[in-house]
C-alpha cells in the first residue's frame, strides 16, 4: 500500500474517523457523463445508456451531472461492467465517469469521487502555508468553514484524483484531517415496502393489546380516539401509553429527524419550523417526489394525540425539527455526501434540537463523526443532544456507520429492531419478514419495534401507499425514532439531564431480552418508556390506602414508601401525608417526617423509606364513607459525576455519590375514594369498601443550584 492509498490490484483506501477505509472498484455500477460539448443533459444520457448491452438499472443524478449504469446482475457481473465500459469507447455522446467504489465498511453504499475533498487544517496554521499546501495538491477552495468551522471544501482537477489528493493532504503536517467528499448512493435501513405490501402480517402475541386500554392510574387512554392507535403494537411494547401518565412530551423539547425530507404540511405531525435542507442549502426540507422515509420516521416520533386522525407518536407533545440531508433517486435509494450530512447534523444542533434521530447509512466520515461529537458536546447549551442511530438491516455482525460510533460518542445510541415477540428481528424471526434482519455487534445499545409499524406517509398520492398513512413501515429505520421519541419524553420530564445521562437512563431501564444482561444481539434490551420516565423523575412515592371502620367511624389505613428508581443519589428531606374532608377544603389528620439528616437513597440500590400502617381519620360510616388524602415531599439530589452506569451500595462511598452537581425538587400526589355498605352492616373494623392505589407524581418543580 502506497502513501496515497493505492494498491497494485487497483484497490484504494482513504482515512476517516481514525481508520483506513478500504475501497474496491464496484462490480455493480459504472459512472458516465455527457461527452464534452454535449447539451442534452443527464436525462438523455440515461435514456441512451438504458439500451446498452448488459445494462441493468440506470440511476440519474442530475445535480451531479452523473449517470450510474448498473450491470445486469448475472453470473458474469464483473464482465458486464467491463462490457459497459467497452461500449462507451464507441459512443461519442457519452464519456466515462469516475470509478464507482464499494467498501466493506459500508455494505450497500456506492461511493463516487466527484473531485471534492474536505480538508481541515490544524488550529493556528499560517494562511500562507495553507495556501501553499493547497496549491501543491492543485486544490481550489469551493467553500470555507464547511461542513464545520475551519474546514474547507476543495475541488481537485480530476474526479478520480480526489481519493489520492485526500490521502496526500492527510499526510501533510499542517492538516488535521482530509477525506474525499464522495457522492454516496445509499439506502436507508428500511423499509422494503414493495415486499411488505404483498405479505400479510402474522398473528401477534395475545398480550399485545393489553396496555392499549389503560394508563398507569387505570383510566382509559385517550389515544384510542386516534383510529390507527389500535394498530400500533409497538407503543404497547415500549409502554408508551403508561409513560403518557407522566408526560406526553413538551413543546420545548424537539426531535430533529435527519433524513430525506419531511412533509411539513402533514395533517398529523407536530413540526417546529423552519426546517433545514442541507442538500439544497435552504430552509425547505420538503421531500422530492415520493421520498417518504423521513415523513414516516417523523410520525413515529410525533403523530398528534387525540385529534381523531391516524395514530399517535411516541412523544406526541414534542415537535419534529425536519432536516433533509439526502435526495431520493428512485427504488428507495438516496443521493447524499458527507458534507451534506455533517451540515444537516450541525444545523439541527445550532437550531436547538434536543434529540437527533438518524435512520441512514453512510461510509465512514471524519466530518460526520465530528458533527455528532459536536452534538454530544455543544448541543442543548452544553448539556449534549441525545442521538439515536440505526444499526442496519443486513442481518449480520457489523453495525453500520454512524451508529457504530456509539461506544466513542456519549449520548449516541445504536438501535436495533425487535418484533412483536420481543425477538431480535432476523430473517427467521416469527414476524414473517424473511428478507431482512437487524444487524448486531458490540455497539448495539437498545432495540425497539421495527416491523409492521403504523405511521405517517406523504400526503396524497406520493409516498409509500398513496394515502396519508402507511401500515407496514419497517427496518432499524423505524426502530430508531421509537428510541428518539422516548428520549424526548425523558427530557420533557427533566430538561436539565445531560445527554449521556439520558443514554444511561434508557440503557438501565430497558427490558432485558435474550441472553441475561447486555448482549450483542439486543444490547441492554427493548426500550421501556414508562421505566425510563420513572427513572428520570428521581424520587417517587407509592401510596396504598385502604378504608377501615372502628366503632362505626371511617378511618384510612395507609402504607407508603419513598424510593429512587433513577441514576441520581437522592436524600429525602421531608414527607407529609394528610387526610382531608370530603370536599378537600380542610385537613383531618397529618403525618410529617422530617429526618435530620435525611435518608440517602443511592442509585439503583433498592434503598427506600417505608411508612407502614399509618392510621388517619376519614369521612362517614360504613353505610356511606369517603376519604381524601394528599402526599407531598421534598428532596435533594446529586447527579452522576461522569458518564457510565451509576454504582450501587457497597461499591461507592457516600462522599463519591454526593460529589456531582446538586439540585432540589419536590413532588405531590393525591387520591380519593368512596363507597357504601348494604343496610344493616354493623361497621366493625375491617369492612372493606373501594380501594384505590395511586403511584406516581402529579406535579413537580425543580431548582438547580
Amino acid at each position: 500500500m502506497t502513501s496515497d492509498g493505492t494498491r497494485g490490484d487497483g484497490r484504494r483506501s482513504y482515512w476517516a474517523a481514525g481508520d483506513r477505509v478500504e475501497l474496491t472498484p464496484s462490480p455493480t455500477f459504472v459512472a458516465v457523463r455527457e461527452a464534452p460539448g454535449g447539451e442534452r443533459g443527464t436525462a438523455a444520457v440515461a435514456e441512451r445508456m438504458a439500451g446498452i448491452a448488459g445494462a441493468g438499472r440506470v440511476i440519474t443524478l442530475p445535480d451531479r451531472g452523473l449517470v450510474l449504469v448498473g450491470a445486469d446482475g448475472g453470473a458474469a457481473a464483473t464482465r458486464s461492467t467491463e462490457g459497459i465500459r467497452q461500449a462507451l469507447e464507441h459512443d461519442e455522446q457519452v464519456a466515462g465517469g469516475p470509478t464507482v467504489f464499494e467498501t466493506a465498511s459500508a455494505p450497500g453504499v456506492y461511493l463516487v469521487p466527484d473531485g471534492e475533498v474536505i480538508v481541515k487544517f490544524r488550529e493556528g496554521a499560517d494562511g500562507g502555508a495553507v495556501q501553499a499546501v493547497l496549491a501543491r495538491h492543485h486544490a481550489a477552495v469551493v467553500r470555507t468553514d464547511h461542513p464545520e468551522p475551519g474546514a474547507l471544501l476543495v475541488q481537485v482537477a480530476d474526479d478520480d484524483a480526489a481519493v489520492e489528493a485526500a490521502n496526500a493532504l492527510h499526510e501533510e503536517e499542517l492538516v488535521e484531517y482530509a477525506e474525499p467528499n464522495f457522492v454516496q448512493i445509499t439506502r436507508p435501513p428500511g423499509p422494503a415496502v414493495q415486499v411488505l405490501d404483498s405479505v400479510p402480517a402474522p398473528a401477534r402475541p395475545v398480550d399485545d393489546m393489553s396496555a392499549l386500554v389503560s394508563t398507569a392510574d387505570g383510566t382509559r387512554d385517550g389515544g384510542l380516539a386516534d383510529p390507527g392507535f389500535a394498530s400500533q403494537w409497538g407503543l404497547t411494547k415500549i409502554r408508551a401509553p403508561e409513560a403518557w401518565g407522566i408526560s406526553t412530551g413538551s413543546s420545548a423539547i424537539s426531535v430533529a429527524v435527519v433524513d430525506e425530507g419531511n412533509d411539513v404540511a402533514h395533517e398529523d405531525i407536530s413540526y417546529r419550523l423552519p426546517g433545514f435542507d442541507a442538500y439544497d442549502g435552504d430552509n425547505d426540507p420538503s421531500p422530492a417526489g415520493s421520498d417518504a422515509h423521513g415523513t414516516a420516521c417523523a410520525g413515529i416520533v410525533s403523530m398528534r394525540k387525540d385529534n381523531g386522525k391516524g395514530g399517535v407518536g411516541v412523544a406526541p407533545g414534542s415537535p419534529v425539527l425536519p432536516v433533509r440531508i439526502a435526495k431520493g433517486i428512485g427504488g428507495g435509494a438516496w443521493d447524499t455526501d458527507a458534507a451534506k450530512a455533517a451540515t444537516g447534523i450541525r444545523t439541527a444542533v445550532d437550531r436547538g434540537a434536543d434529540v437527533l434521530s438518524n435512520s441512514y447509512s453512510l461510509a465512514p466520515s471524519t466530518a460526520v463523526a465530528n458533527a455528532l461529537q459536536y452534538a454530544a458536546t455543544n448541543g442543548r447549551g452544553g448539556l449534549g443532544c441525545v442521538m439515536a442511530a440505526a444499526a442496519g438491516n443486513g442481518d449480520q455482525l457489523g453495525v453500520i456507520f454512524p451508529a457504530r460510533l456509539s461506544p466513542s460518542i456519549r449520548g449516541l445510541l445504536a438501535v436495533g429492531a425487535s418484533n412483536e415477540w420481543d425477538q431480535r428481528k432476523s430473517k427467521t424471526s416469527l414476524d414473517g419478514e424473511n428478507w431482512w434482519g437487524s444487524n448486531w455487534g458490540p455497539e448495539v445499545d437498545l432495540v425497539a419495534p421495527g416491523v409492521h409499524v403504523y405511521t405517517t406517509d406523504i400526503t396524497g398520492a406520493a409516498g409509500y401507499g398513496g394515502g396519508n398513512y402507511v401500515t407496514t413501515f419497517n427496518g432499524t429505520s423505524s426502530a430508531t425514532p421509537h428510541v428518539a421519541g422516548v428520549a424526548a419524553l425523558v427530557l420533557s420530564v427533566d430538561p436539565q439531564l445531560r445527554g449521556w445521562e439520558v443514554e444511561d437512563v434508557l440503557k438501565l431501564t430497558a427490558r432485558d431480552l435474550g441472553t441475561p444482561g447486555r448482549d450483542d444481539f439486543t444490547g441492554f434490551g427493548r426500550v421501556d418508556a414508562r421505566a425510563a420516565l420513572e427513572a428520570a423523575s428521581r424520587l417517587w412515592a407509592d401510596v396504598a390506602p385502604k378504608v377501615e371502620f372502628v366503632a362505626g367511624r371511617a378511618f384510612l389505613r395507609i402504607d407508603a414508601r419513598l424510593f429512587n428508581p433513577g441514576i441520581n443519589t437522592v436524600r429525602v428531606d421531608s414527607f407529609t401525608l394528610r387526610s382531608l374532608t370530603a370536599d378537600g377544603t380542610s385537613e383531618l389528620d397529618r403525618f410529617e417526617y422530617r429526618p435530620a439528616p435525611g435518608n440517602v437513597l443511592l442509585p439503583r440500590s433498592g434503598h427506600e423509606v417505608r411508612f407502614n400502617q399509618l392510621l388517619f381519620k376519614a369521612n362517614g360510616t360504613p353505610q356511606a364513607w369517603s376519604y381524601r388524602w394528599a402526599a407531598s415531599w421534598t428532596y435533594t439530589y446529586w447527579r452522576p459525576t461522569a458518564p457510565g452506569f451509576p454504582l450501587t451500595t457497597g461499591t461507592v462511598s457516600l462522599d463519591e455519590a454526593m460529589a456531582g452537581p446538586q439540585g432540589r425538587g419536590e413532588g405531590q400526589l393525591q387520591g380519593e375514594a368512596g363507597g357504601s355498605a348494604p343496610a344493616g352492616q354493623d361497621g366493625v373494623a375491617g369492612a372493606d369498601g373501594e380501594v384505590v392505589r395511586a403511584t406516581g407524581r402529579r406535579t413537580i418543580t425543580i431548582t438547580i443550584d
